[in-house]
């Protein structure tokens, strides 16, 4: 699973300690709006045999919604945990919640998607 993706130079940005990947799980540096463009990231989702992706992050209306529709491109079910993204205006966050709803993801809340998690093998 990729838990951790760096935006920019790793020496200057750090991962929480909260999300901090195990030492199997991979680093991407994303330098674009979407974590699929320029980066190993299909690959190594190909790789995994993964078949859905839950997209949490920062700006929503920016590169969770390119990542999103990245990722339906490829042929993943995309979700989107609510309550783990973040616009710097609430309406564009809202609007872009509900767009990808309707066209793009399943936006979920973060119990179903812990719930969801959780009940895999």
């Amino acid at each position: 699973m990729v838990t951790g993706l760096v935006f920019g130079n790793l020496e200057s940005w750090e991962i929480a300690e909260e999300v901090q990947p195990l030492p199997t799980e991979p680093i991407i540096r994303k330098t674009k709006a979407s974590a699929f463009l320029f980066t190993p990231l299909a690959p190594i989702l190909q790789n995994m045999n993964a078949d859905s992706l839950v997209v949490v992050g920062t700006s929503t209306s920016g590169c969770v919604r390119a990542t999103v529709v990245d990722g339906l491109s490829y042929k993943y079910n995309v979700f989107v945990v609510e309550e783990c993204t973040f616009d710097r205006f609430e309406l564009s966050h809202l609007v872009s919640l509900w767009d990808m709803n309707a066209k793009y993801a399943d936006v979920i809340s973060i119990s179903e998607a812990f719930e969801s998690l959780t009940s895999l093998p």
